[in-house]
C-alpha cells in the first residue's frame, strides 16, 4: 500500500529539500499526481527558507473517485532543472464512511372482513319465517371468499335484525 489521498479532507504533505549550487528562494516545489486512467493533476507547494516544503492538496472528492491509485511525484524546479527526488503509489480513500443496512418492511397479514350484499325482505306479521341471507366476504392474501354467515330467521322485524347484527 501506498501514500493515502481522502476524497472528503485537506490532504496535507510536508518533506524536507535541501538544494545544492543555487538558493530555495529561485526554486519552485511541485506535486503530480498520475492515475491509472492517464490523467495529471499538478498542485504547487510553498518551499521555506529552512527547506521545508509544504502542500495542501484540497479534497479530491470531485477530483479523484474512492478505490482510484496512482503515482504520486514531487517534482523540484532549481534554476530551470528539474528533479524528480521522490515518488510514490498513492490510493483515494474516504476518511469517514457511513453504512446503511435497511430490514425489510413487515406487513401485517391479519384478514379483513367487508359485507357486501345484504337482503331483507319486509314481514307483515311476527310469525311469518323470514329468509335472510348475508354474504360474508373475507381478504386474504388478495384472494376473496365468500360464504353465507346467517340464514332463515324467525319473526324479527327489521330494525331488530339490525341491532342484532350491525350494533354489537
Amino acid at each position: 500500500m501506498g501514500y493515502k489521498l481522502y476524497t472528503d479532507k485537506t490532504n496535507k504533505f510536508q518533506c524536507t529539500v535541501q538544494v545544492e549550487g543555487t538558493s530555495l528562494s529561485n526554486s519552485q516545489a511541485r506535486v503530480i499526481l498520475e492515475t491509472k486512467n492517464e490523467m495529471s493533476y499538478l498542485f504547487r507547494g510553498k518551499l521555506f527558507d529552512n527547506g521545508v516544503c509544504e502542500f495542501n492538496l484540497p479534497k479530491l472528492k470531485n477530483i479523484l473517485s474512492e478505490g482510484e491509485v496512482g503515482t504520486i511525484k514531487l517534482e523540484i524546479i532549481a534554476d530551470d532543472v528539474h528533479f524528480e527526488p521522490w515518488s510514490s503509489e498513492f490510493d483515494v480513500v474516504s476518511d469517514k464512511k457511513v453504512s446503511v443496512t435497511v430490514q425489510e418492511q413487515v406487513e401485517d397479514k391479519k384478514p379483513k372482513i367487508v359485507v357486501n350484499e345484504i337482503t331483507l325482505t319486509p314481514t307483515t306479521t311476527k310469525n311469518q319465517i323470514v329468509e335472510k341471507k348475508i354474504v360474508e366476504k373475507k381478504v386474504v392474501d388478495n384472494k376473496v371468499t365468500e360464504k353465507p354467515k346467517e340464514t332463515n330467521k324467525v319473526g324479527m322485524s327489521k330494525s331488530e335484525f339490525i341491532k342484532m347484527y350491525f350494533n354489537r
